[in-house]
């Protein structure tokens, strides 16, 4: 049968754009060579402008919308690209939370993954994040030029772009939320860092002023922090709670060069996100003056708007609405695509109806095509380096040895009376249902497979890992029950392995079935029979080591008395048991310190999960709460000791002295927060927090050595936020609080004399 004409024209367009040398389709090999936009030697700035100028309206709408007919998730997003200019289809969506969300390329050549951004968050170290992002995006280089795709139902059609969402960066605003996991702290500051690091990692080339790696987007803007009915909820959040908490740290990530935001399922005093011209327009590239931002929806965000929060009467109006908000992207429905492509067509009968201008669909056309400019989509392959990463990058020796490090870093010695290290070869017991856990080791935004069978069989699970390293002879492993189980029938053979071992190492915590998308916990407390069985542990009489697997933190109200040692690992990831094994067993001794507080069990009902004012009774975070905790923000002990000295330079910066008064190399975290004297609490007229991390150091200090850490004040580090959202520098006595989150901190006074808005924050 003959083939229609438009489908010869099409394949005969698609031939001339010459693939990639390893199979990637490119821009500007040959159809449109010798128009501008492809003049390499042009600012981008003009390049783009002549490629926008050239393109028609349901061409720009196959830009901005997913293409149906490519057989691709509309969630993943693959574009219909330009055929009659050369421009290939873009895949515009990839997770990068902890890794590149990719197929394995052949054995051995998974992605890295990394442990879960609680962990890393932990590690209080901006290098590591630093490092993190740039493994994330070399291996995304190298999936990309091999033409690689994800593992999800779309493959292999669903190749691999330059376009990584992570770092999910919403603040950890209440311990039963679903997707904690996820994130990296409910600190502002920790989480801001985080991103921005992460951020410069993925996005930074090869050299100075070369192509971005890959595109980088910050997740979910904004104030995203509760899964059930995720899609209809609003909440009202102030304005000081909106630049106090939930705004910060998305600042930094932007500053850093994030150039894409995904924004949130939620709704801000009525208003959804994706359509909040206050969040998009009037914030990112208004106050923060970043206009070239490429906001894309949630996956059915623009969908939700007229099914779910109703803040739209037609699929139409959520559209213009979205539109005019400041939204680029529309991942999901398709409502924006044109109908040539298996869409809606709703942006070009926007634009008929004029209800939508056809400048706001080029400008919005400008910014995605500026990103894919930035990345040298459409430049000569022979002088982009960042084309010729290959499969030798995925999952190499040095990732794998980060990723290690970084596992090191992310778990916390919350308790040890001299049980830890253990002596090599000591008769151990392992028990509890995280012994044998594989998937459970990870977050819940993880790759799309890490093992090239499919499934999760080359996961190193913590029994084996510890049995390995202490003496498979003297390690018996007995899971004894299940993580949500009520099956007592493998209680009694594990504590048999208990009662004949000298020490136990004890694995509790949740997994993926209580949390995860879709699904926020009901409360904090151990699922199941954990508490009860542990319990038994513990009656048994020997030394235990109790560990903790999770993500959104869990009450251990009455485990932590009778416990000799206490380990909070969060999710370690590929790598996680033997790094638990390292530090166990004394021959690493990398802790980190808490990016959350670890509340009681009686906290959950105290707060509702639904209010999102942070200082409300009895607060949240240890920036506003006032309860009691189990332990708090920053809290982390090491195997050695330090003592520190700090003094104030001529500067007024704060310069210390940590000394390794013990035995061990070590790393110490000094940590700096903000209070304010009562003369100022007194006298204003919103929340005032209790304290506020305003810088953080971690050093590396062998045993008698000591290491310089050295903090550069700012009147920033010295404001308070007040009911407009403006940053005040207030006169009157304010305090800079330096420790390490064990020893009493070391105080300095300040006196401020003037009063100043130090950043007015005004749309």
């Amino acid at each position: 049968m003959a083939r229609p004409l438009a489908v010869v024209c099409f394949l005969l367009l698609l031939a001339q754009v010459h693939a990639f040398p390893n199979g990637y389709v490119w821009g500007c090999l040959n159809i449109s060579k010798n128009l501008p936009f492809c003049d390499w030697k042009l600012p981008v700035e003009k390049r783009v402008a002549d490629l926008v100028e050239r393109l028609t309206i349901p061409e720009i709408a196959g830009l901005l919308g997913p293409d149906v007919k490519s057989k691709v998730d509309p969630c993943n997003f693959m574009d219909a690209g330009v055929p009659r200019l050369g421009i290939p289809e873009f895949m515009n969506l990839v997770e990068t939370n902890t890794a590149v969300a990719s197929a394995c390329f052949a054995p051995e050549k998974c992605a890295t993954e990394f442990p879960g951004p609680t962990g890393l968050g932990a590690s209080f170290n901006r290098s590591l994040w630093l490092a993190k992002g740039d493994v994330i995006s070399t291996e995304m280089r190298a999936l990309n030029n091999l033409n690689w795709h994800r593992a999800t139902g779309d493959a292999p059609r669903s190749l691999i772009g330059l376009s990584g969402f992570g770092p999910n960066i919403n603040i950890v605003r209440d311990p039963r939320f679903g997707r904690n996991s996820e994130l990296p702290s409910e600190d502002p500051l920790l989480s801001g860092e985080y991103a921005a690091h992460y951020v410069r990692g993925c996005q930074v080339g090869l050299e100075p002023g070369a192509y971005l790696k890959m595109i980088s987007g910050l997740k979910h803007y904004d104030a995203y922090s509760v899964e059930d009915h995720r899609e209809s909820r609003s909440f009202n959040i102030s304005l000081f709670d909106l630049w106090d908490t939930y705004l910060p740290q998305y600042r930094r990530g932007f500053a850093a060069g994030a150039r894409l935001t995904m924004c949130s399922y939620a709704s801000i005093n009525g208003v959804p996100s994706c359509a909040n011209k206050y969040l998009l327009d009037d914030v990112v590239r208004g106050v923060w003056n970043h206009t070239g931002v490429v906001v894309g929806t949630d996956c059915g965000a623009v969908d939700h708007m007229v099914h779910a929060n109703h803040y739209a009467t037609s699929a139409l109006d959520a559209v213009t609405k979205t539109i005019a908000a400041g939204t680029d992207l529309e991942f999901g429905e398709a409502y924006f695509s044109p109908i040539a492509d298996g869409g809606d067509g709703l942006l070009e009968t926007a634009v008929k109806r004029g209800l939508i201008s056809a400048a706001r669909l080029r400008q919005s056309a400008t910014r995605v095509l500026t990103n894919r400019f930035l990345v040298g989509q459409f430049d000569p392959l022979e002088q982009q380096p960042l084309t010729h990463i290959g499969a030798e990058a995925i999952n190499a020796s040095e990732h794998q040895a980060l990723n290690l490090d970084a596992a090191l870093q992310s778990m916390v010695l919350l308790k040890n009376d001299g049980v830890l290290p253990l002596r090599a070869g000591t008769r151990l017991a392992v028990l509890g249902p995280h012994v044998f856990s594989t998937r459970d080791l990870i977050e819940d935004y993880a790759g799309d497979e890490r093992c090239f069978s499919g499934d999760d069989s080359c996961i190193p699970t913590i029994g084996a890992t510890l049995a390995r390293a202490n003496g498979l002879d003297v390690t018996t492993v007995v899971q004894g029950i299940g993580l949500d189980s009520t099956n007592a029938s493998g209680i009694p053979a594990a504590l048999a392995a208990g009662r004949a071992a000298d020490a136990i190492v004890l694995c509790l915590g949740i997994g993926l079935a209580q949390e995860h998308e879709s699904q926020d916990r009901v409360n904090i407390t151990l699922p199941g029979l954990q508490e009860s069985f542990a319990k038994q542990v513990f009656a048994l009489g020997k030394p235990v080591v109790l560990v903790l697997v999770n993500g959104g933190v869990v009450a251990i109200d009455d485990l932590i008395a009778p416990s000799n040692a206490i380990v909070e690992a969060f999710y370690p990831s590929m790598r996680g048991g033997e790094a638990l094994a390292l530090l166990l067993l004394g021959r690493a001794n990398r802790w980190g310190k808490l990016p959350v507080t670890m509340y009681p069990a009686a906290y959950t009902s105290e707060v509702s999960m639904y209010s999102f004012d942070m200082s409300a009774a009895p607060g949240r975070t240890y920036r506003y709460y006032t309860g009691p905790v189990l332990f708090p923000f920053g809290f982390g002990l090491s195997y050695t000791t330090f003592a520190q000295t700090c003094s104030q330079d001529s500067t007024k910066d704060i310069v210390c002295s940590t000394r390794n008064t013990g035995a061990r190399e070590g790393d110490q975290i000094l940590m700096m927060y903000h209070r304010v004297g009562t003369d100022i609490s007194h006298n204003v007229t919103h929340p005032v927090p209790l304290r506020r991390l305003v810088d953080f150091e971690r050093v590396s200090v062998a045993a008698g050595a000591t290491e310089t850490v050295h903090f550069v004040l700012s009147d920033e580090d010295l404001t308070l936020t007040n009911e407009k959202g403006q940053e005040v520098l207030y006169p009157g006595t304010h305090y800079l609080d330096v420790g390490d989150g064990v020893s009493p901190p070391q105080t300095f006074v300040i006196r401020v004399t003037q009063h100043r808005i130090v950043r007015s924050n005004a749309v």
